[in-house]
């Protein structure tokens, strides 16, 4: 079957899903964040640790299991789970705890490769961050407190950008973005993704938000439009650093989870900070 149709059929069964575990909300989002971050984590992990030998059967569709990665896996879903319930202290111990965890292992190691401690802190501010804020926002206590549902608003969003972006770009696409990054990614795609997200924008203020400012959904739909393709740059750039095509096959016709929503991990730091910074002025 051509990946295009696949890709097609896999969206059309799985946003669904998603936008019904974030109209629920609260608990039932959360698990859905956490599940994401685990399987991102892994992904990331695999990227760039190679075993010493292969994987067990069991574990090969893990890439294979150890005290390290468990660690590294545990502690990135207790960071999601502290930013859900606004424990900021105790992210910042895991964090800490993390940091402390990298750095004896890096020293107690016959080879030395300290440069792998940068790593896989960037991994937790990267990917377990993101989710935890995305598992707040969708709260009943974010909602009363900034009258939206920004969790749903930056996921579609989201996928407004990605998809225009993907499709724009196969159909109009004659100028490259940034080929030494992603030799498949277009300007004209950029752009036609971009406009979509700005006039989604606009649909949802007047239809669902229209007691909110037009200068500020403006404001979000630019934040989101531009930090979803600045995710999808970064990520297709660590993937051309280790040299691989996708971050795993998880997803049919998408490649991982860490290629599906690598957008999202940089759109939701990026418009909490907004709102944050919005809300105390």
């Amino acid at each position: 079957m051509n990946n295009t149709i696949v890709r097609v059929i896999v969206g059309a069964i799985g946003i669904p899903l998603i936008i019904i575990s974030a109209v629920m909300g609260n608990e039932v989002f959360l698990i859905f964040c956490t599940i994401l971050s685990f399987f991102c984590m892994n992904e990331f992990y695999n990227l760039f640790e190679r075993p010493s030998k292969p994987p067990s059967g069991l574990t090969r569709w893990f890439g294979g299991i150890s005290f390290h990665k468990t660690v590294f896996l545990i502690i990135s879903i207790l960071i999601v789970i502290s930013f859900y319930f606004e424990h900021f202290n105790y992210v910042l111990i895991l964090y800490f705890f993390m940091f402390l965890f990298l750095i004896v292992s890096e020293v107690f190691k016959e080879e030395k490769h300290f440069e792998a401690v940068g790593t896989w802190l960037l991994s937790v501010v990267y990917i377990s961050t993101p989710f935890g804020l995305l598992s707040l926002m969708d709260t009943t206590r974010m909602l009363d407190f900034y009258g939206a549902n920004y969790a749903i608003i930056c996921l579609v969003l989201v996928w407004v950008s990605d998809t225009f972006a993907f499709f724009g770009g196969k159909l109009f696409g004659r100028h490259k973005l940034a080929e030494r990054i992603s030799p498949k990614k277009t300007w004209e795609g950029s752009i036609i993704g971009f406009a979509f997200v700005l006039v989604s924008g606009v649909v949802i203020w007047k239809f669902f938000y229209p007691d909110f400012t037009v200068w500020h959904w403006l404001s979000v739909t630019l934040i989101v439009g531009f930090f979803a393709q600045i995710g999808d740059l970064f990520e297709s750039n660590l993937k051309r650093s280790v040299k691989v095509k996708d971050s795993s096959n998880l997803i049919p016709g998408h490649g991982g989870a860490l290629d599906r929503f690598d957008s999202i991990l940089f759109a939701v730091p990026a418009l909490y900070i907004f709102l944050y910074i919005k809300s105390i002025m």
